[in-house]
């Protein structure tokens, strides 16, 4: 009983068998390498799945999975790709205090077409002495900075230290002032190609479905993450990754124990709350207005 975590392993098939029973498929075994040893293990007799993956992960597992590529829903989503993410974290000798904890950056030439966030994790995690490490004294704490770049392919050929400049000389400063008298301790720079789901155009009917191949085809094979298709799941947080990404994990869940196991009780899904009257006005009149305005810009 109880939860068991298998870090550091990757999963490298998934094997589907016929239920003669009812004529469905059902996901069976899985198999798996274990990066510490280097060895091959399996699981049986599995009672279900949540492919919680984003288009690389998907790629990998379909393309090992002869069961899986079988079906075009999960063949289609392995066609998809991501965009490339750089992902910053910035230690600083003082403190900077900011309007909001959370911020954004925009039209800077320096992002050479990214998209930009920044978050100051010492705002967010007050008292958090694990920002700096247990061996810093809580007066020697500065700002801590984690900055993420979006669609940061003009990034990626950047050394780590010029990505580092780029935010501490250029864009932080221009958002903040204050960064201009804040100097850089410590970062940490990672860069993942392809890794962040990419809603390109004519996508959407190729991304997984939350119900994958469907119930009455594999019942227990369930799809999670900001990329699904929720069907008449879906949630007011469409179009906010991570807050999509964690509701679709919980309805994966209710749907697979709907199918493999009585008498459960369901994760309560909350909804957003309501769109104010003024946005609702505002939506209202676009969409009468585009009524009879050509939409000369999509043809």
């Amino acid at each position: 009983g109880g939860l068991q975590v298998k870090g550091g392993c990757r999963v490298k098939q998934i094997s589907i068998d016929k239920d003669q029973r009812d004529g469905k498929m059902y996901a069976r075994k899985i198999e798996y390498l274990d990066t510490r040893s280097g060895e091959t293990e399996a699981m049986e007799d599995i009672d279900g799945v949540v492919l919680a993956l984003g288009c690389q992960g998907m790629q990998s597992v379909v393309s090992g999975s002869p069961d899986l590529a079988r079906l075009p829903v999960f063949s289609q989503a392995a066609s998809l790709k991501g965009i490339d993410v750089i992902s910053v974290r910035l230690w600083f000798d003082r403190r900077v205090e900011t309007r909001s904890p959370a911020n954004v950056f925009s039209r800077f030439e320096s992002l050479r077409g990214a998209g930009g966030t920044f978050f100051m994790l010492d705002q967010f995690q007050a008292g958090n002495t694990g920002l700096w490490g247990d061996d810093i004294k809580n007066d020697d704490m500065g700002s801590v900075v984690a900055c993420d770049f979006y669609n940061a392919g003009g990034l990626m050929s950047l050394s780590e230290e010029d990505i580092a400049k780029i935010l501490t000389d250029e864009l932080l400063p221009s958002s903040v002032s204050k960064f201009a008298d804040a100097k850089l301790v410590d970062s940490w720079v990672g860069k993942y190609g392809g890794v962040v789901s990419w809603f390109s155009p004519g996508s959407f009917t190729r991304r997984p479905p939350l119900e994958g191949a469907g119930n009455d085809i594999l019942p227990n094979v369930k799809c999670a993450g900001d990329w699904v298709r929720m069907g008449e799941r879906e949630h007011g947080a469409k179009g906010l990754c991570q807050e999509r990404a964690f509701v679709s994990g919980f309805e994966a869940a209710n749907s697979l124990m709907r199918v493999s196991a009585d008498g459960f009780k369901e994760h309560e899904v909350l909804p957003v709350r309501e769109d104010e009257w003024q946005f609702k006005l505002g939506v209202e009149i676009n969409r009468e207005v585009m009524k009879f305005l050509p939409r000369f810009w999509t043809r």
